[in-house]
């Protein structure tokens, strides 16, 4: 099951719905009405688990033994890409513009890098995958330059993306999208830029057991 913080990249709540049943009196004449069972009622959806902790916790071991020295963040901050329960994902600007990325786990890394050159944002739109990043699942990191992403499809049905913050003086704009593992194919994203609108493929590769395709 996927459990990602809604707050902040924060993040959306989910909506605990219930189904109220109503009664009806009963309408014989024999003595007082016997009460009616209501309709039963759905039960609400479960609330995520509360991953403030855990972001806290992995922050300050990033803060501490990761993100330090010249791959310190810069004015941004830590963008957060994913939380977890055991663990959490993010991804920064260091002070002289290179973009760093990390997952911890517990009390240390599973994985973590940072460009050796520093971000050049040119004119041009464009959609760019940065790195792919191991958490509960499998996410892919990508940007999107001088525009937004509005949506996106896999294999033609909707698809969840997040949106992690932005660099580069906001030339740059960070998401991710989340599988629960390896997911070759393409992801057709829905972009808006100054009220216009054009889509674009976001490329996952060619590895994985799941397919993400346009649907026939």
């Amino acid at each position: 099951m996927r459990y990602g913080l809604r707050a902040a990249f924060g993040a959306a709540v989910l909506l605990l719905t219930a189904a109220t049943g109503c009664s009806e009196s009963d309408r014989g004449t024999a003595g007082p009405s016997a009460p009616r069972p209501s309709a039963s009622a759905a039960a609400p959806t479960p609330s995520p688990p509360d991953l403030t902790e855990v972001v806290k916790r992995t922050r300050t071991t990033l803060m501490t033994s990761g993100a330090v020295g010249k791959d310190a963040p810069g004015s941004g901050g830590l963008l957060l890409v994913e939380a977890w329960p055991t663990g959490a994902a993010y991804a920064w600007e260091t002070r002289d513009r290179r973009l760093c990325w990390a997952s911890v786990a517990g009390a240390a890394f599973s994985e973590q890098g940072c460009a050796t050159e520093p971000t050049v944002i040119g004119e041009p739109r464009g959609v760019e995958v940065l790195e792919t990043l191991f958490t509960d699942g499998w996410v892919r990191l990508f940007a999107a330059d001088h525009q937004q992403v509005t949506s996106a499809t896999c294999g033609g049905k909707p698809l969840e993306v997040r949106r992690v913050g932005t660099v580069a003086d906001g030339a740059r704009t960070l998401y991710a999208v989340w599988f629960p593992a390896h997911t070759k194919g393409s992801v057709t994203l829905s972009l808006g830029h100054e009220g216009t609108t054009s889509e674009a493929p976001l490329d996952l590769g060619d590895l994985g057991d799941r397919t993400c395709t346009t649907a026939p």
